[in-house]
């Protein structure tokens, strides 16, 4: 028998369906990929039981038909964070006097998109295009968002009833930055809280005193050397919990674990702390607002260096995708990614209603010279706020964030990482590579500082006339 016989209306040339004699269960990425397509799509039929191209039918047993359709529920429940709209219907039909059945699976479009398929721990967005299911382009992913009715995750609904007693921390904090005054239900309800039912958004959810999932994680940790590549970390944390209770965290290791010095004047001493409070409270608060939190397995980051101190959240810039390493942060327009956190923090005083978190940082290092200059950079799905040490004397440049080491150098300088980032990818002679760091072309920085870097093979000596230098991007990668 044949599909066209137990579906009158069936079209051959219609784009919108595919047919699958049997479901892999070892390999299940091929079909749950056609279901992400149709849902990112127009919809779709998916027909199960009957051979692709010919429409043979196969079809199950009764018995069989149970235990297919469990297996497709449990493994879309599995892999789609969020379930696209389906409904599966068994159309039964008679051979030889037996019934069998094949499975009609009905997959509707979203109207919120994009429908994300979890893979293996790898999120993955697929569309379906003139009768084949492929990858979403950046294009079309940008797209989507910009065409969808999709709530942020933060204003999705849960089933979780609302109940003062859930959110303490919450409510301490709220005192502490309002001049003890009580967090009231009505403000809460104001700004989305929770439903009409009483029942708690997911961004609410983030906040509650019992939080111990994923989607908080946060991993601070403190570096001996300038890099990540550097082989000492002196330090390493993990936390999860709710979001008043990350935000403590990642102040206390930042506080515990930074440098405290002072400034001899004429008539006393004026003390420095290596990173203004103030600008440490607003880099945490920005990324734990407008972090991704649709993006499982992944974290917040709280890298400290001997000379500066990174803050990255997952998630590029939000609407803006990628942005190059830039001092000028006070100039970047702030769009909330998350509406209901961040009401939450505006709420507690934590930010502005108008996003002025990136000025205000600035604002703390104004007096500083030109290497005590903060600087953001949005890329491969990671914002990062870069605060430098104002304890450490040579401050930071931006290359100096961007050069990441595989290998530990061995008897380093205060040069190391800006050469290699100055010769990376380019040749460059020794008067060249000091007239960039701004220092004399001596007899130091050729036979000590360059010929370390060769010793090594983080550079290549590339001209044996006139001596150029290039960085071995086999051993150091430029982000």
């Amino acid at each position: 028998m044949n599909l066209k016989d137990i579906v009158p209306n069936f079209i051959t040339e219609d784009q919108q369906f595919e047919c699958k004699a049997r479901l892999d269960h070892e390999d299940t990425l091929g079909w749950l990929k056609t279901i992400d397509g149709f849902a990112n799509a127009k919809g779709g039929l998916l027909y199960l039981g009957v051979k692709d191209k010919s429409y043979d039918l196969i079809g199950y047993e009764e018995g069989e038909l149970d235990k297919e359709k469990l297996f497709l529920f449990g493994e879309v429940q599995r892999h789609f964070p969020f379930l696209p709209t389906m409904n599966i219907l068994p159309l039964p039909y008679s051979i030889n006097g037996k019934s069998r059945y094949i499975l009609k699976v009905e997959v509707s479009e979203s109207k919120q998109k994009p429908v994300i398929l979890k893979y293996k721990e790898m999120p993955m967005v697929f569309l379906r295009r003139d009768g084949f299911t492929n990858a979403a382009s950046g294009e079309e992913l940008y797209s989507m968002i910009a065409t969808s009715s999709r709530p942020s995750y933060d204003l999705q609904d849960t089933d979780v009833i609302f109940d003062e007693g859930d959110f303490t921390k919450l409510s301490r904090f709220y005192e502490e930055r309002n001049s003890n005054k009580s967090l009231s239900k009505k403000e809460l309800a104001a700004i989305g809280f929770f439903n009409e039912g009483g029942k708690l958004r997911q961004g609410a959810i983030l906040f509650s005193d019992n939080y111990d999932g994923e989607k908080t994680k946060i991993v601070c940790s403190s570096y001996r050397g300038l890099t990540r590549g550097d082989d000492t970390i002196i330090a390493s944390n993990s936390f999860k919990g709710n979001l008043i209770d990350c935000y403590r965290f990642a102040y206390e290791f930042i506080e515990q674990r930074s440098n405290h010095g002072f400034t001899k004047t004429s008539d006393g001493r004026i003390d420095v702390d290596a990173y203004p409070s103030r600008a440490v409270f607003e880099a945490i608060i920005n990324a734990l607002a407008h972090r991704d939190y649709f993006m499982d397995g992944s974290q917040i980051s709280v890298d400290l260096f001997p000379n500066r101190l990174v803050i990255s959240s997952p998630g590029s810039l939000f609407n803006a995708g990628d942005l190059k390493a830039t001092y000028d942060i006070d100039s970047i327009i702030s769009r909330r990614r998350n509406e209901l956190i961040s009401d939450i923090f505006v709420l507690c005083k934590a930010m502005e209603a108008k996003g002025t978190g990136l000025e205000k940082i600035k604002e703390e290092y104004k007096s500083q010279d030109s290497r005590h200059q903060p600087f953001v950079s949005s890329k491969n799905n990671q914002f990062s706020i870069v605060l430098p040490d104002l304890t450490y004397e040579e401050g930071v440049k931006i290359s100096q964030e961007a050069i990441t080491l595989l290998v530990a150098i061995a008897n380093p300088s205060r040069f190391d990482i800006d050469i290699l980032s100055y010769c990376y990818g380019d040749k460059k002679g020794a008067k060249e590579i000091s007239s960039y760091l701004g220092i004399s072309d001596s007899t130091f920085l050729r036979k000590q500082v360059i010929a370390n870097l060769v010793k090594q093979n983080l550079l290549i000596e590339v001209e044996q006339k006139g001596k150029k230098y290039s960085t071995n991007t086999q051993l150091v990668i430029l982000r």
